[in-house]
């Protein structure tokens, strides 16, 4: 298949996207954490990767492939990213202050609040991460790819991963220590 999308089959390119596109998606939202960024680095990775479809050595599959220029780009978007603060439009919005709004009585249940916080409080410690830890975890944490296949992606030797891996655990870990299992903190060999 990947051999005809080189040679500009649409078709081909279509079913090569159709079954690696969440792989993608996953990924790049696990770097960047931001879904419309995560969507515009699929968008490009995609693009690249067919523009340099006749580039493709094989030696990898087209999936690890694609996935190290979702991570390249991801990581690139990270380097790259500006804190946006919002300004009013209207001068006059700042003299205003606050606006209070009628409290909401069709809340969330108390679970969906608990989940909702632990989605935040594991949202806040991947960003945390430094990028090379969170892209190696986030490739691990879609659960499709091995440490080779990362190694592969990422370019970079088996045993950078396995560190990398350890560091973004034992970060997660100290970070939200109350979901880290018993001991794991005091029981860990780091690696050498």
């Amino acid at each position: 298949m990947t051999d005809r999308a080189a040679a500009g089959d649409s078709a081909a390119r279509r079913a090569l996207f159709e079954q690696h596109r969440e792989a993608a998606y996953r990924t790049a939202l696990r770097i960047t954490r931001r879904a419309e960024d995560a969507l515009d680095v699929v968008q490009d990775s995609f693009i690249r990767a067919f523009d340099r479809l006749a580039e493709f050595q094989r030696e990898s599959g087209f999936r690890t492939w694609l996935l190290r220029i979702v991570a390249n780009r991801a990581l690139d978007v990270l380097r790259t990213r500006k804190v946006r603060q919002a300004v009013p439009l209207d001068p006059d919005d700042e003299s205003r202050g606050p606006q209070l709004a009628a409290p909401d009585t069709s809340g969330p249940s108390g679970q969906e609040l608990e989940r909702q916080e632990l989605a935040q409080r594991l949202r806040q410690a991947l960003e945390a991460l430094p990028p090379d830890q969170r892209a190696v975890f986030a490739l691990y944490a879609t659960g499709e790819m091995t440490y080779g296949e990362i190694a592969a992606a990422l370019e970079i030797p088996i045993g950078t991963v396995m560190s990398r891996l350890y560091h973004a655990r034992r970060r997660l870990f100290e970070m939200l220590p109350d979901l880290a299992p018993p001991g794991v903190l005091e029981n860990t060999p780091r690696p050498t």
